[in-house]
């Protein structure tokens, strides 16, 4: 058995996309498996691919089908006891799957786990820290909990986590899905670390596992909440209201509400400083939540009902890192 599946997504990534999955084929000491899922990308990053990699699988969605529409593919094609979703734009260390399977093979409770991402600058590595093991503040943002040992977290980068097959099974067997396809990209890893913990499984911060990460490779590179494209921040809004309402148990909620609320009511005195257009984007963000709100409620009763008050305990603990 294979076992590791590295599914890495591409959408117009020539830049970056070819140095990833050379990264994905670089994998020592243990067997992977590398299946591309091209969004319609128009670049030829697809044909180039094809031609440097025949070894991969490739899966052609012909449209961009988003983050979750892509990953949700490729994770259901996935053959390894153990799934990495890589971005495009993510380096990986020779040794990265090595470390993720030993230490999910210790611990038959880890869900996922996930390393050090440090930033890719022109095209070499630095030790400057991108993302790493993470809890959510009470306004719901990550918080970095940069450190040297290995910890239970809350989640691990997005960019690349490391999950047990089974416990991605179990997040489909609960809501229907692994990545909410709503979604389409923004915050849904977050979505599903969350359940993740709900369902009883650990998220482990391994800081030997070390990967290089360019952000936003598909977008503008550094830039600012307010900077990206509108599409974008609407995806950013609505996902992280989602998130919110599917997966934080009602102690948590009540813990939090003067926070969430007050949070709510800033952000649009917030985007009105920085770019007043991005207002509409924000209204967008709440009238999508309000045509989901059903959908968004079923999920949230389905994956509350799952849940054990031990997991609930378990998170509770972890959000107070």
């Amino acid at each position: 058995m294979i076992d590791v599946s590295i599914v890495l997504l591409n959408w117009n990534s020539s830049a970056v996309v070819l140095d990833a999955a050379a990264s994905a084929l670089a994998q020592k000491g243990t067997s992977v498996e590398l299946l591309i899922v091209d969004n319609g990308s128009k670049d030829g990053s697809l044909e180039e691919l094809k031609r440097r990699f025949p070894d991969a699988r490739f899966l052609e969605m012909g449209f961009n089908s988003g983050f979750t529409g892509g990953m949700n593919v490729g994770t259901d094609e996935a053959h390894g006891e153990f799934v990495l979703w890589q971005n495009a734009d993510l380096i990986l260390s020779e040794d990265y799957c090595t470390r993720a399977v030993a230490a999910m093979r210790a611990e038959s409770a880890l869900g996922a786990v996930g390393g050090s991402v440090y930033l890719l600058i022109d095209g070499s590595r630095t030790s400057v820290v991108d993302a790493c093991g993470y809890t959510l503040s009470a306004t719901h943002r990550t918080v970095l909990l940069p450190t040297t040992r290995e910890m239970d977290v809350v989640g691990v980068s997005g960019s690349c986590p490391v999950f047990r097959r089974k416990a991605l099974e179990d997040l489909r067997a609960t809501a229907g899905y692994v990545l909410d396809p709503w979604y389409f990209t923004y915050g849904e890893d977050v979505d599903v670390m969350l359940r993740l913990n709900l369902a009883g499984w650990r998220v482990r911060f391994v800081p030997d596992m070390h990967a290089w990460h360019v952000r936003s490779a598909s977008t503008k590179p550094r830039s600012r909440f307010y900077e990206k494209p509108d599409a974008t921040q609407v995806h950013h809004l609505k996902n992280r209201l989602a998130t919110i309402i599917k997966t934080l148990p009602m102690s948590l909620i009540w813990r939090r509400i003067a926070t969430l609320v007050a949070t709510e009511l800033l952000i649009p005195g917030y985007l009105l400083l920085r770019r007043p257009r991005s207002l509409v984007n924000w209204a967008a963000a709440w009238c999508l939540i309000w045509k989901e709100r059903g959908r968004l409620l079923r999920d949230r009763a389905a994956i509350q009902g799952a849940t054990a008050g031990s997991s609930v305990a378990r998170l509770s603990a972890l959000l107070r890192k």
